[in-house]
């Protein structure tokens, strides 16, 4: 779990993010990364620029109703029903490789 953090963290500070909580951290681990790091779930993996694009082409407002709502395999919030909206947009945010603008691309 260390390892995951320190690398979560280093990750973050290449590309300017403010870093997560470690509550946030715990969330992302326990619910975003069942799917996210999972190549075979279908979701599209952590950091990975090529399977982001299409999805962060949307802007901001189109991915949180995503998040918030589900979309194709995953279920409303992710399952992380501990989760405030400030962690959903900080944890979809760690998951796409850095910040979601505002506009569509």
């Amino acid at each position: 779990m260390r390892l995951l953090i320190f690398v979560l963290l280093s990750a973050l500070s290449t590309i300017g993010q403010a870093a997560p909580t470690e509550r946030q951290l715990t969330l992302l681990t326990v619910n975003c990364l069942q799917c996210h790091a999972n190549i075979h779930t279908g979701a599209p993996i952590m950091g990975d620029p090529k399977t982001w694009q299409p999805i962060l082409a949307k802007g901001k407002q189109q991915i949180m109703t995503h998040v918030v709502e589900g979309l194709r395999g995953m279920p409303p919030l992710g399952y992380c029903s501990a989760c405030s909206e400030d962690d959903l947009v900080t944890l979809s945010e760690i998951l796409a490789g850095g910040a979601l603008q505002e506009t569509p691309r």
